[in-house]
């Protein structure tokens, strides 16, 4: 048997029982599950590719020590071996994910090919994978000739336009043909009359994004094709800068001959307003989310996109000049975030009479109806309405629907047409209230639509029934909120929040495997930066919303939590170099909260920003969730972010080898951890709020002041019983803010029964009370029910990371999981068995455990190249031996846990048979 160094001890004695002298180790498998940018064979990507792929070995224990990329112009090339742009040369590395080109600089509009083999701790080598593509696209402003922004001249505040242009492509064989395409505010792109992609995310214009879709197999050879756009621009609003109405096209088609062709928009596209939808409707409330959509369908054109379709009465479309040119003044950025949308069946079909019809998705999904109307007379309008809940006569409760107006209205043409409106919301339920025609499934669907997620990597069941549908409650919770942005809710604030995405971004990389819509969030709120906040006195603070249409607008704590976003992206995904492009900016937020330090105690004290309920620090929301939490001027929550602000810049400076800013940030951490301790412990052992302005201790004792310091382990030995005792004593009494934080001290304290009540006690505020009161998403406030607040907020799936992490156990100790620990808790006879699966970045890692009296039972399945530190308890009986794998062996003591280390790729199985090995 082969064996090398980079094998710990452990594994070599146990592999050698289990194998034999005889044994041979296979060389790896061909890397599988190509990604570049996060993405399978993107197009239309920035000049920098960023390369990612899974490992693959038959033998137990393996690791990835070197790999090889090779990147190409064509797929022949690297078939034949050969490279003609970039050999990586072997790179010692276990580095498999967030690989950055190092290259010769990459032509824009040009698609390449890449392969990818690795080496095993033995330093045989795979066979090169698959060949994948990636397409850089059109980086430069200059990279946009031949197209310019157009629009439809118009002053009307919610505008939906066509516009279209035919182009005669020559009779050649289509080697390559790109769309790429960027619009103000939604477009919906076809090609001879085939939808090829709907976007873009929402930007401020400096920050314009564009998208690319390989249109190859919809081009027709010697024919006209028709490309066509549908527009919408409605103004600023929540999530959304005013921006200027515009689009911008650029299609280039590349021939098997070496030839090319451009076509772009110009004064020569054909518009017209897209007149069914009916303008000068109310805007539907909430916060800038839109306008009621009345369709005629006698105006409708459904055959406008199509090349039959004659345009020659359609205007010549306004050219406002070529990019860049005002307001569109800097480059575009590439948008790899895509909205998938999926047919979603109803429940059930209540017919209530007289037309009325009451249409139940089981569920609150975020997305549009789509009703086949037949019958009725020309001009008669169909009232409808959208919903969260229905009141006693089992009709849509149109006084909790977040205050936004959910109604929509078709106006008949006396034929068959298909109802479908642009623009999205969250609802469970619709209601029709004169049908002219029975509604059944066949005519009545609802178009879902979320950003894409990989819903499948993930997988939790239990014991505990409850349990399992709170995970479910807060899994579905995310796919409603990610939408262009990790929205605060679909229906009244269609925003970004800084605070709802940090938590909505590091639940969904850790159950869904998410990264594309995370960094790309990440971006935005450093651009906010640039944009607002770079004015001397206030560099470091960052939007609280972002995009906006109200320009500048933070929440202090907000701001603070955005570098613990980046520290759970970097712990998801090992992207170094996104840690460093940034540094600075980080390091400014930094500066931001230390400004705001009183020499006299320490501590943070009126942390500059926010206005109003929002000065100083949020703490949680809305007010209510505070529970009493008693606003001071150094407050304790705002304290522990600052130490955690503090704590992470020192990591992130270590990580990058800046040891003057490392040790800066660490003394700084310290020091507050210091004035933490001296000043906001009571006498009685635990946390207060803060202290007032004249340095008095606030007389209120929070939840969230305590569960805080206990999350970050801020707490000394001798207070740690009272402050674990008070968290508990307070069951649920934090708001959705604060909720990762009371999570993460319950399962650091090690309670495990605890966090089961706090997950399942319907009894307590919490996801098990909400379940019970029909909840399907998370809420905004723990009394949605009754408070009139959000009933689809997704930052209440804060719990997830307790179900990965406390539950089954599952916590990386390295960036992209390199080393990971599994530990579940003791729940004793809260909880009897858990198994799930969580996606990592170098594959999907496996638990299963079960417990009974008498033994402990734990199964994982780990990835290659990811090496484990196994934890199992110890249970009430002396005596440290374990079994793993059939094979008796001592563990290592680590509190109440036993611990077994260099724990390898493979299923592996470790039981604990309390007192004695079993035989």
């Amino acid at each position: 048997m082969r064996s090398s160094p980079l094998l710990p001890a452990f594994l070599l004695t146990l592999l050698a029982v289990l194998s034999g002298p005889s044994a041979f180790a296979a060389a790896p498998s061909a890397p599988t599950a190509l990604k570049v940018n996060d993405v399978a064979n993107p197009v239309g990507i920035n000049a920098t590719p960023r390369f990612g792929w899974l490992v693959n070995d038959p033998d137990p224990a393996e690791i990835q020590t070197r790999y090889q990329i090779l990147v190409a112009t064509t797929a022949a090339l690297l078939s034949s071996g050969s490279s003609d742009v970039w050999d990586s040369g072997e790179v010692t590395s276990r580095q498999q994910s967030q690989v950055v080109y190092a290259g010769p600089a990459l032509l824009p509009e040009t698609q390449y090919f890449w392969k990818i083999r690795t080496w095993d701790k033995d330093g045989a080598a795979s066979p090169y994978s698959n060949v994948g593509t990636f397409g850089v696209g059109l980086n430069t402003n200059a990279d946009w000739s031949g197209a310019a922004w157009i629009k439809r001249d118009t002053n009307v505040a919610d505008d939906y336009t066509f516009f279209r242009k035919s182009v005669v492509v020559p009779e050649r064989t289509v080697a390559r043909a790109t769309v790429y395409i960027s619009s103000v505010h939604k477009y919906a792109l076809y090609l001879n009359g085939t939808l090829q992609l709907k976007g873009p995310a929402y930007h401020y214009p400096q920050f314009q994004y564009c998208n690319a879709v390989d249109v190859t197999s919809a081009i027709v050879p010697g024919a006209p094709n028709v490309f066509a756009i549908f527009n919408h621009w409605f103004g600023g609003g929540q999530g959304r800068a005013t921006s200027a109405r515009g689009v911008l096209m650029k299609a280039v088609i590349h021939y098997t001959d070496g030839t090319s062709s451009v076509i772009g928009t110009d004064g020569t596209w054909k518009q017209t307003q897209a007149t069914a939808w009916i303008t000068g409707q109310p805007q539907r409330g909430g916060e800038g989310v839109g306008y009621i959509e009345r369709i005629d369908a006698r105006n409708l054109l459904p055959d406008w996109n199509s090349v039959a379709f004659n345009d020659a009465a359609w205007a010549n479309a306004t050219v406002i000049g070529g990019q860049p040119t005002a307001p569109w003044t800097g480059t575009l950025n590439p948008d790899l975030t895509r909205i998938e949308e999926s047919v979603r069946a109803p429940l059930t079909i209540t017919d209530k009479g007289a037309g009325k019809y009451v249409i139940d998705l089981g569920k609150v999904y975020a997305g549009v109806p789509r009703i086949s109307f037949t019958g009725g007379a020309a001009g008669d309008v169909v009232n409808m309405r959208g919903g969260y809940v229905l009141n006693a006569a089992g009709e849509i409760d149109t006084t909790k629907n977040q205050s936004t107006n959910l109604s929509f209205f078709a106006v008949l043409s006396g034929a068959a047409f298909t109802y479908e409106p642009a623009e999205y919301f969250g609802m469970r339920y619709f209601q029709i209230d004169n049908a002219p025609m029975p509604v059944t499934s066949a005519n009545f669907q609802f178009i879902e639509r979320h950003s894409r997620l990989e819903e499948n990597r993930s997988t939790f069941a239990s014991s505990n029934p409850t349990l399992n549908r709170v995970w479910e409650l807060m899994k579905h919770s995310l796919t409603v909120c990610a939408q262009e942005e990790f929205v605060d809710t679909p229906t009244r604030e269609k925003g970004g929040f800084l605070g709802d995405a940090f938590i909505q971004s590091s639940a969904a990389m850790s159950v869904h495997g998410e990264r594309v819509l995370s960094r790309q969030a990440l971006h935005e709120f450093l651009q906010s930066m640039t944009q607002f906040w770079s004015a001397p006195g206030n560099t470091g603070r960052m939007n609280a919303v972002y995009p906006n249409s109200d320009n500048g607008r933070d929440i202090p704590d907000y701001t603070q939590c955005y570098l613990p976003w980046v520290w759970e992206y970097y712990q998801q995904t090992g992207d170094k170099a996104f840690l460093a492009a940034n540094f600075p900016q980080f390091k400014s937020i930094g500066e931001y909260v230390h400004r705001s330090r009183n020499a006299s105690t320490g501590l943070i004290t009126d942390l500059v920003g926010g206005a109003g309920a929002y000065q100083f620090g949020i703490i949680d929301w809305p007010a209510s969730m505070r529970f009493g939490y008693d606003m001071t001027a150094a407050r304790t929550v705002i304290n522990c972010w600052a130490w955690l602000d503090y704590d992470l810049l020192a990591r992130i400076a270590g990580e990058l080898d800046q040891t003057a800013d490392r040790d800066l940030f660490r003394t700084r951490a310290d020091d507050l951890q210091t004035a933490i301790n001296s000043r906001l412990l009571h006498s009685s052992g635990v946390y207060v709020d803060g202290l007032n302005a004249s340095a008095v201790q606030s007389a209120h004792v929070s939840q969230q002041a305590n569960a805080f310091p206990l999350a970050l382990g801020l707490v000394p030995a001798a207070q740690r019983a009272s402050v674990v005792a008070k968290v508990k004593e307070l069951r649920m009494s934090s708001g959705m803010i604060t909720l990762p934080w009371l999570v993460q001290s319950i399962g650091e304290a090690g309670e495990g029964e605890h966090l089961i009540e706090l997950f399942t006690n319907p009894e307590w505020l919490g996801w098990a009370r909400s379940l019970a009161l029909g909840a399907t998403v998370t809420w905004e406030s723990w009394n949605s029910d009754t408070d009139g607040t959000s009933q689809s907020h997704g930052w209440g799936a804060a719990g997830l990371n307790g179900y990965v992490r406390y539950i089954l156990g599952v916590k990386p100790l390295k960036p992209q999981f390199q080393e990971v620990q599994i530990r579940p808790l003791e729940f004793g006879t809260k909880l009897t068995s858990a198994r799930g699966k969580v996606p990592t970045e170098r594959g999907d890692l496996a638990v299963s455990w079960d417990r009974t009296p008498a033994r402990f039972q734990l199964e994982v399945t780990i990835p290659v190249n990811v090496t484990a530190t196994i934890q199992v308890p110890r249970g009430l009986l002396a005596g440290d031996a374990l079994k793993v794998d059939g094979v008796a062996v001592v563990g290592t003591p680590a509190g109440d846990y036993l611990s077994v280390s260099g724990i390898g790729s493979g299923t592996h199985r470790v039981e604990r048979v309390f007192g004695q090995i079993a035989e």
